[in-house]
């Protein structure tokens, strides 16, 4: 509140610190007779007329200040938008390569009354500072807006309500490392604006590649490292793997296909044992049976696939997905987007690859095994 002020203790209130003071406690007092008793009958009237003083009392200190009641009208919460764009650098399939770009915004309001709607008509625009601008365009598929970032292709439904806009072109006209402008105008006039560094591009040394493939032994682990990316302040590590055993968890999904995600929070976190590394964070909170996750401790069956995607994030979309230790509430999202709304202004460098389990695959191998988890 505007002009508040917190007042301090008056001195001498609080007693010394070397002094102890014991009070003895109150002893109980057993009154005779029933509920109809005198004593308790005088009580019950010295009770309501102390009750009656000091409603009196409260009434004269309102009428000496000068209050009276009203009808107050609560105002209503103002309709905001909020915009969640991700613009992506994709990386080719072999180092060196030249990068994607896979951008999309969620555009919304919030009433709190009717929830979520659509905010139709918008334009959205990134810009980096050598003045290289791409326009989204409207997508009527909702879900390519939420997997843009997501190797759930298959599995992605358009529950949000949002608008979605979009823009992917194999050639990207940014670059790992631009200071990118966001700018998203409202058919209202409004506008919102949001900035972002994107990291710069990082590689995977010892990783062996022919056409984006490599191999793995059955039931092993295999150990994937990469340079750290200047300006990332985490990378975010999915895989997507197929080929499991063909039976349903308990919660009906097929669990011969399954979609994990980590998140590894620091410029340096640059490595990770596959696939032992991921499944902690799903057999806490997701939605596969524990078997299931526990069986990436042993390595992968003959036969699996598995898509592997390693993305440097920045500032932003750390900021809006992190881990909080301060709260209950797990997630604590700090905008980045910001004008007549909020929201994030989100970017990202991703490399991807695909794996291939088989004594006989026609693949390099991935690189040198890490040691299973029994050795250490």
């Amino acid at each position: 509140m505007r002009g508040a002020r917190i007042g301090r203790a008056a001195a001498g209130s609080a007693a010394p610190r070397d002094e102890v003071r014991l009070r003895e406690p109150a002893r109980p007092r057993i009154e005779r007779g029933g509920l109809g008793s005198p004593a308790r009958r005088d009580r019950a009237r010295s009770r309501d007329a102390r009750r009656a003083a000091a409603a009196l009392s409260v009434t004269t200190v309102a009428a000496a200040w000068g209050c009276e009641l009203v009808d107050v009208d609560v105002a209503q919460p103002d309709d905001v938008v909020v915009a969640q764009v991700t613009a992506l650098l994709r990386s080719g399939e072999a180092e060196g390569d030249g990068f994607g770009l896979s951008a999309s915004a969620l555009l919304h309001r919030t009433r709190r009354a009717s929830g979520v709607q659509p905010v139709d008509g918008a334009t959205v625009r990134i810009a980096n500072q050598h003045g290289r601008e791409v326009v989204l365009v409207p997508e009527p598929r909702g879900y390519l807006c939420i997997g843009v970032d997501s190797l759930r292709w298959g599995w992605l439904q358009d529950e949000t309500g949002a608008s979605c806009y979009r823009f992917a072109q194999t050639e990207a006209p940014f670059q790992p490392g631009d200071q990118l402008a966001l700018e998203v105008d409202l058919p209202d006039g409004r506008q919102l604006t949001g900035a972002s560094q994107a990291p710069s591009r990082f590689s995977m040394p010892e990783l062996r590649l022919a056409d984006g493939v490599c191999a793995m032994l059955p039931e092993t682990q295999q150990r994937i490292d990469w340079t750290p990316s200047e300006g990332a302040w985490g990378y975010k590590s999915e895989v997507r793997i197929d080929g499991l055993d063909d039976d349903a968890d308990g919660e009906g999904l097929r669990a011969d296909s399954v979609h994990l995600e980590l998140l590894a929070l620091g410029r340096e976190k640059t490595g990770l044992v596959f696939p032992r590394a991921f499944g902690l964070s799903e057999y806490l909170d997701g939605p596969y049976s524990r078997e299931l996750i526990l069986s990436l401790r042993d390595g992968l069956p003959a036969g699996a696939s598995a898509v592997f995607a390693v993305t440097a994030i920045d500032r932003n979309w750390f900021n809006w997905t992190r881990n909080s230790s301060f709260t209950f509430s797990g997630v604590v999202r700090i905008p980045s987007v910001f004008g007549d709304g909020s929201g994030v202004f989100a970017t990202g460098i991703r490399r991807r690859f695909e794996v291939m389990v088989g004594d006989a695959v026609e693949a390099p191998a991935c690189g040198p095994e890490a040691p299973s988890a029994s050795a250490g």
